[in-house]
């Protein structure tokens, strides 16, 4: 014997190590495959007319149009986004835009989040992305999304995956930074997202976690631009908008349920986050849990 395990490295060649027995593993996927994440929200096969248009919509999850028929456009603050067939459109969740259609609009739509150890993929992406739309790709969808058997929710699973992956590939060259970055403070953003609610701060997860507030605090704004309480906040807000959006509990339960005092102090923590009320953003928001 020579010492060696059975799992050492012989020798690396890229990114794969092969071992003694001659396996060649990807090293990024052996340490990244399970932290990535794509959770749906909301798909479907829409047809529209003018009722489709809206104004100052926003989401707390990313919307990926796949236009079939007819066209839409999107007003945003960077300019207008046409819609048309034959093109895919991400709105990375946040980006505020006006729905818009001269007439009718026909898509394949679904809602999502892609995240990596509490990092959304697209976090900071304020503009429409938009692609090609291989026919292929749409025929795909549908055929999965038409099915009733396990095996085309699995299909479905993979095409949406694929679908997102070619935004990741074409828009997030950095992606690879940013799912380091991730995993430095995966314990930290788990902790915030068990404990998430109105009373956590950055000082009371630095003293859970026993780390030095002040040090803390100073390496999570250097490493990501923002602070740690600005993240738990935003944090909140996405969860919020979720339970408005995708529940019909009445705005005191939510208030509750988040840990806040009362409605009141929780109205004014949303709206001013948010620019609406919670009632306002339910009402506006809403086209996104049907459109």
């Amino acid at each position: 014997m020579d010492g060696r395990t059975k799992q050492e490295a012989l020798k690396q060649d890229g990114l794969s190590r092969i071992d003694t027995h001659g396996i060649a593993r990807n090293e990024m996927f052996t340490a990244y495959v399970n932290q990535l994440q794509i959770e749906m929200f909301d798909h479907g096969y829409f047809r529209g007319d003018l009722s489709w248009n809206r104004y100052g919509v926003s989401s707390p999850f990313s919307r990926l149009y796949c236009m079939v028929a007819d066209a839409g456009w999107l007003d945003t603050e960077h300019g207008r986004v046409d819609l048309v067939p034959g093109r895919m459109y991400l709105i990375p969740s946040y980006t505020r835009v006006d729905l818009r259609t001269a007439g009718r609009i026909e898509k394949f739509y679904f809602h999502f989040t892609a995240s990596f150890s509490g990092f959304d993929l697209f976090e900071g992406v304020s503009r429409v992305l938009e692609l090609p739309l291989p026919q292929d790709l749409l025929d795909r969808l549908l055929a999965s999304f038409r099915g009733v058997e396990a095996a085309d929710i699995l299909a479905f699973q993979g095409v949406v995956h694929e679908t997102v992956a070619r935004f990741v590939r074409a828009f997030l060259p950095d992606v690879g930074s940013r799912m380091s970055l991730a995993t430095k403070y995966r314990r930290l953003h788990d902790y915030v997202a068990a404990h998430l609610d109105a009373c956590l701060s950055a000082a009371t997860v630095a003293r859970a976690l026993g780390l030095s507030e002040t040090a803390c605090a100073r390496a999570y704004r250097r490493d990501t631009g923002i602070t740690l309480n600005q993240y738990v906040h935003a944090q909140l807000v996405q969860r919020a908008a979720k339970l408005l959006l995708l529940t019909d509990l009445p705005v005191k339960e939510v208030a509750e349920r988040l840990g806040f005092a009362d409605e009141f102090y929780f109205s004014r923590f949303f709206k001013r986050e948010m620019e609406y009320s919670p009632r306002e953003y339910r009402r506006v928001g809403g086209v996104t849990r049907r459109r």
